[in-house]
């Protein structure tokens, strides 16, 4: 299918079109989406509809890692999602281009280190959001990314590298107490 067949599926207004239309999106591996592809499939990761959202994130940033889409994926991180699985698809979404993006996107990393912190988010979420990190990092290779758990309760985190990514600090230790005031 060619680019301008796609927009025109991509912009239906039957959400089955559209869905199809995002699904054979991250199939191709041959045709790159074109900047109307892309404008269309930004609109979607603002659909009203949940699958829509998480198949253009799916199709747009995980397959085939627009970089255009990288603000839109650090916003729904940091608030403009609620679905947990479209949260999730964005924060492994993210990681990923963080990963083969060659070039460092500072707040990227920040956004999902301050998800891994959220002890408020979904666990799974938090998960995702801290191994995709470390991977971005160059700190997991593939092969033991996929054997982790994508529960942070079951992972080994490393609190202090977290913060500091996330660039929080971490609180200074209360002063021991002494008797008499010293």
């Amino acid at each position: 299918m060619d680019n301008a067949e796609r927009v025109l599926r991509l912009t239906s207004k039957k959400v089955e079109e559209v869905l199809g239309a995002l699904r054979e999106l991250k199939l191709d591996k041959d045709t790159p989406p074109s900047d109307e592809v892309v404008d269309a499939g930004l609109e979607l990761m603002r659909s009203p509809d949940v699958e829509v959202r998480y198949e253009a994130v799916w199709a747009l940033c995980l397959h085939w890692a627009h970089m255009r889409t990288l603000p839109m994926l650090r916003a729904m991180l940091e608030g403009r999602e609620t679905d947990v699985e479209v949260l999730v698809i964005a924060a492994r979404s993210l990681g990923s281009m963080l990963e083969r993006c060659g070039q460092p996107d500072e707040e990227g990393f920040r956004v999902l280190a301050r998800v891994a912190l959220d002890e408020s988010a979904n666990a799974e979420l938090r998960g995702v959001a801290y191994v995709s990190l470390r991977a971005a990092a160059g700190l997991l290779p593939a092969q033991e990314q996929a054997l982790l758990s994508e529960d942070i309760r079951r992972l080994e985190v490393d609190d202090e590298w977290l913060r500091a990514m996330a660039g929080v600090s971490t609180p200074p230790a209360p002063a021991p107490l002494t008797r008499g005031g010293r």
